[in-house]
């Protein structure tokens, strides 16, 4: 039961993280010609998107690292524990930068939809911020405590704490790469379909 709501919940990331690239990429060229702003935004969109995927395949690589016993159970939660690290600050500094323009277009637009955005937004900042006050000190000093106690371990130690950044690195790339990938294809596409001057 437990794993099928993990892997629920990997795959709703995982969806949301694929409509923000989408939606990143459907705005990409616009944006880009605009420049400004609204191109911040864009950017911001896109860190969001690699950032849940990343949290998606740094979740999978250390369920998988613990399953085939490549990593002990203190590493695997490290491999979480440094992934959430690594993610957070984007998150939030992109979250805030949302945050804040859906509120000015909330109040520009003053609609249903766009009031509704700029409360799930703000929720999801507050949520965000909230969970990263809280957990962030206990992560830093068990991550410490992880990576220094190795320092005095066996060689195996020292190893698993190479697979545990190894892994991160990975999950970190794949965030990037398929994000990279989503807004290219979904730019490329929307670029075409915008009628053409005729001379």
């Amino acid at each position: 039961m437990t794993m099928l709501l993990l892997a629920g919940l990997l795959l709703l990331n995982f969806g949301i993280s694929w409509f923000n690239a989408y939606s990143v990429g459907r705005s990409w060229s616009d944006s880009k010609a605009i420049g400004g702003f609204p191109r911040f935004i864009t950017w911001c969109g896109a860190i969001m998107s690699a950032s849940g995927f990343t949290w998606v395949y740094v979740t999978v690589l250390a369920i998988a690292a613990g399953a085939f016993h490549w990593l002990p159970p203190k590493y695997v939660t490290a491999t979480m524990e440094l992934g959430y690290v690594v993610i957070i600050l984007p998150i939030l500094g992109s979250g805030l930068a949302i945050t804040i323009d859906s509120w000015t277009t909330a109040y520009r637009e003053r609609t249903i939809a766009s009031g509704g955005v700029a409360a799930w937004n703000t929720f999801a900042q507050v949520y965000n911020t909230y969970e990263a006050v809280s957990a962030l000190p206990g992560i830093l000093d068990d991550l410490k405590n992880t990576f220094s106690s190795a320092d005095d371990d066996d060689d195996s130690s020292g190893s698993a704490v190479f697979l545990v950044i190894l892994l991160v690195i990975m999950a970190l790339v794949g965030g990037i790469l398929t994000t990279t990938m989503i807004i290219r294809s979904t730019a490329a596409k929307y670029t075409l379909r915008q009628p053409r001057p005729v001379r």
